[in-house]
């Protein structure tokens, strides 16, 4: 078994070219089939997310660094690998296993403890399951790496305090206005980031809360329970004037709050200052409108030197979370023989079912056998599935044993003969 993994993230990477490699979940299915044409006979899968874009790779056989950094770009119109090669890093083998684990459990985080990452690595090895990029690899691997994430949340005090982007985004924004409660707050987005802030804004007294989303059913839902009020999306730049604070998540492809709508709502707010918070991948709110006079505005990478004062709180169980995972990493690399004993096995289970099925369907379709009732043409199919899973329980156990014992090469060989499963290919795997 051999890995690969090509990413960024907001370590190595600034965010101009982050939100150029970003792709929301819609996206990512065509993204691994044309990822998959550039690299046949690999498994992969693509991890997408605010800070961070990353394509693991797995097979007998991996690709170059510069092969994965084309298949990487597949599915990008304006970014090119002189561009991303300085901003990008590669791992191999032991060096991925290591590497998942760390980002699931949030130790690869701006923001680490947090626990978003971990539904984000879900949903990724999700949707390369429902294409068909992952196999016997991949899957292992990453069911390991979410063991691992939630043995390190378990035994470890690392979610502790405040560990989100979005409530170091709130805690930014009480180290700029003395007295929040009496502020606007105006919420972009309705999703589980924008929900988290505006949570973490109302316990701080936040009164006056105005949501906008794009589905006004999604919109109403969030507001409600804080007694915020659910506005028109069309009507955000009537209502900017008004906010005194803005936080924006979607996952809007193009920029919502544009730099000549908050030029006229500052016009109209005679001096008062709004602070704004891009907490979206790519941006929503135009670069431009940080040139404003009286406007701050603040994204991902400025929230850095808050997550950096909270990281150095929680020295003791990071330390502890880096044990766990490099003392599980460890042991994810089995040899090459456990893969492609699977790969043997579902040859076998292949060709046996083929065997049955036709068997069954000859002997079912002769006159004497054609007329029986259904119950005893069941038995037929039931006694035929057992005969040929008791005929190939031996093989399969000796092939388990000469996997562990040094005698693979000569057993597989032995068996691809014997049951005809070479089709064409060379080789013991």
């Amino acid at each position: 078994m051999k890995l690969a993994l090509l990413g960024i993230n907001f370590k190595t990477a600034p965010l101009v070219v982050r939100e150029r490699l970003s792709f929301t979940a819609t996206r990512i299915p065509n993204l691994l089939a044309a990822i998959g044409k550039r690299l046949p006979g690999c498994e992969c899968v693509l991890l997408s997310t605010c800070n961070r874009t990353e394509l693991y790779v797995g097979g007998s056989e991996t690709p170059s660094d510069e092969v994965l950094m084309q298949a990487l770009l597949a599915g990008v119109q304006d970014l090119t690998p002189a561009t991303l090669s300085p901003v990008a890093y590669s791992k191999r083998d032991a060096a991925v296993a290591e590497h998942l684990c760390a980002v699931a459990a949030s130790l690869d985080s701006m923001v680490v403890g947090e626990t978003e990452i971990l539904g984000q690595v879900k949903q990724a090895y999700a949707l390369a399951t429902d294409q068909g990029t992952v196999g016997p690899v991949l899957h292992p691997l990453f069911q390991a790496a979410l063991r691992v994430a939630k043995q390190v949340h378990a035994e470890t005090d690392i979610s502790r305090g405040r560990v989100s982007v979005s409530s170091l985004a709130v805690e930014f924004t009480e180290r700029i206005f003395d007295d929040l409660a009496s502020k606007t707050v105006m919420i972009v987005g309705a999703g589980e980031t924008a929900e988290l802030a505006l949570r973490s804004l109302v316990e701080r007294g936040v009164r006056d809360v105005l949501v906008l989303n794009r589905s006004p059913e999604r919109a109403v839902d969030l507001a409600a329970p804080y007694a915020g009020r659910a506005i028109p999306f069309e009507l955000l730049a009537d209502y900017l004037l008004r906010a005194d604070l803005v936080i924006a998540s979607t996952s809007a492809p193009q920029p919502l709050v544009l730099a000549s709508d908050t030029r006229r709502a500052m016009a109209d707010r005679r001096g008062r200052p709004m602070l704004l918070i891009d907490l979206s991948m790519p941006r929503n709110i135009e670069p431009e409108v940080a040139s404003i006079e009286n406007v701050y505005l603040y994204h991902m990478d400025d929230l850095q030197r808050v997550a950096a004062e909270n990281l150095a709180s929680r020295g003791d169980s990071v330390a502890r979370a880096w044990e766990i995972v490099r003392a599980n990493a460890a042991n994810l690399m089995p040899a090459p023989e456990t893969v492609n004993l699977r790969r043997l096995l579902q040859a076998f289970d292949v060709q046996a079912t083929e065997m049955r099925d036709e068997a069954v369907r000859r002997c079912l379709a002769r006159p004497a056998v054609a007329g029986l009732p259904d119950e005893a043409k069941s038995e037929v199919a039931e006694m035929a599935d057992k005969l040929v899973r008791k005929m190939l329980a031996q093989p399969r156990e000796a092939l388990k044993v000469a996997a562990n014992n040094g005698h693979w090469d000569e057993f597989a060989r032995v068996a691809r003969a014997l049951f005809h499963l070479d089709r064409g290919k060379k080789g013991p795997s």
